[in-house]
């Protein structure tokens, strides 16, 4: 009877990923099965996680819509550090992060003024000062995507303040709450912190910078993070969006830290105040 269950849902699970144009096969181990739907291990699951029989969130993700998953926090120096020490395969990336020779934090060189030099190293802050292609392959290894369009793949930038597209932006405004910053305006100034480096990030049950979902922190201000949002997928000079705006942004909150905010930088940069999170689902 379990069986005959399952086999039914399977061939009733015929929506089609938006990046990789699969169905949801269960059993075949593709993360081709979305929020929601059947699986049997692990690896049909976009989320990266399946409790037997449907796929759903790991524990270290937040929900979001019953529809994708998303970090809490931004992706801490010390995860970034057991990402490291895997020694991961570099010819694993995509073609257009074949430069990338090394995932190792940069170390103040090629960053701008040099300010990676001097960025906070502690296991709880965030992982900042890596480029785009460092914070894809960390996701990646973990069966989890660069936040970007919604079950992912690049979200283009005309889309970058569409709650319907970014996986980003919709979890930052609340979803249909649309919200211009993530907390309620009487919380923001935990918020923004400005030129004094960025905190360690706020493990979920404390108090901090949340929104504008439940349980998910400092989406606006401390570090800005990658998006995946390039303007081609040529190479090392394509241009990429950083969403959420950063403590070295100077002044009183302004439009910089909105939801809909975003800077760019080239894929190769890095940055003291520049981080990721991930998704998945």
């Amino acid at each position: 009877m379990a069986l005959a269950l399952l086999v039914a849902l399977a061939g009733s699970c015929t929506l089609t990923r938006p990046l990789h144009g699969l169905t949801c096969e269960v059993g075949a181990g593709n993360a081709s099965c979305l929020f929601g739907q059947p699986c049997e291990a692990d690896g049909d699951c976009a989320t990266a996680s399946c409790d037997s029989t449907t796929c759903h969130c790991p524990a270290d993700m937040m929900t979001i819509d019953s529809q994708y998953c998303i970090d809490p926090t931004e992706v801490t120096n010390s995860a970034y550090r057991r990402f490291l020490a895997t020694k991961p395969d570099r010819s694993t990336q995509p073609a257009f992060c074949q430069w990338n020779t090394s995932f190792a934090f940069d170390d103040g060189s090629s960053a701008p003024t040099n300010r990676c030099a001097k960025r906070e190293t502690g296991d709880d802050f965030p992982a900042s000062c890596v480029n785009w292609c460092d914070a894809h392959a960390f996701c990646a290894s973990l069966g989890k995507h660069l936040c970007g369009k919604m079950h992912g793949g690049p979200n283009p930038e005309s889309a970058l303040a569409d709650r319907t597209q970014s996986e980003w932006f919709n979890a930052c405004s609340g979803g249909p709450l649309a919200r211009d910053y993530p907390p309620e305006s009487n919380t923001l100034a935990d918020c923004f912190l400005v030129d004094t480096g960025p905190k360690k990030v706020t493990l979920p049950g404390n108090s901090g910078c949340e929104g504008g979902y439940s349980g998910v922190f400092d989406m606006s201000g401390n570090v800005s993070e990658w998006e995946d949002s390039c303007t081609a997928q040529d190479g090392v000079d394509d241009t990429c969006l950083a969403r959420g705006g950063s403590f070295d942004l100077g002044g009183p909150p302004d439009g910089g830290y909105q939801c809909k905010a975003m800077a760019s930088f080239s894929r190769n940069e890095a940055y003291i105040a520049l981080g990721f999170r991930c998704c998945s689902g």
